[in-house]
């Protein structure tokens, strides 16, 4: 049984910090960012931002979810190589704002991923999960909650692909 959220928020950010960047995708209009591992891998975190969110640098915002909607090939290129930007940094910080339950993940060379709420009524805007244990941290305009969850089949699909429900491996719960 999973401990309250806010204990295990506070380890995985404990376990977080001084790790690597080491896999990062737009999937549709959501940020994925593995952390110390690769889609499919049992290992390290995967951290997903849904709309509404914000990549930045210290030269001002990169791309936020909004642009990311374009189903334009191009223009997804381009996307792709701005939240590139951030394959190989530190997780410097994360921390959560008290109100809404955004999240702010710092990473090394001044870049940050930022949420904001656009429906208060939403039920998940970001989830950390720890992929070792399956057991995530999901933050929401109501709160954070955890639980024991099987990796969905976002955390595994491989860009590119022409059904986003393809996937790596077999299991696709959320």
């Amino acid at each position: 049984m999973p401990k309250d959220a806010q204990s295990t928020f506070k380890d995985f950010v404990q376990s977080l910090l001084g790790r690597r960047v080491s896999y990062v995708s737009l999937f549709l209009n959501s940020l994925r960012v593995c952390v110390d591992r690769q889609l499919g891998e049992k290992a390290g975190f995967f951290l997903w931002f849904e709309p509404a969110w914000h990549l930045g640098s210290a030269h001002g915002i990169l791309v936020g979810s909004r642009q990311a909607q374009t189903e334009e090939r191009d223009a997804h290129g381009a996307l792709k190589l701005l939240v590139e930007e951030i394959l190989g940094k530190q997780i410097e910080s994360v921390c959560v704002e008290a109100i809404t339950n955004d999240i702010d993940v710092r990473i090394s060379g001044g870049y940050w991923v930022r949420t904001f709420v656009s429906d208060p009524t939403d039920d998940e805007t970001w989830y950390i999960r720890d992929c070792q244990a399956d057991l995530v941290v999901t933050g929401s305009p109501n709160g954070l909650r955890v639980e024991e969850r099987a990796a969905a089949s976002h955390e595994h699909a491989i860009e590119g692909r022409s059904n986003p429900s393809d996937k790596l491996t077999g299991n696709s719960k959320i």
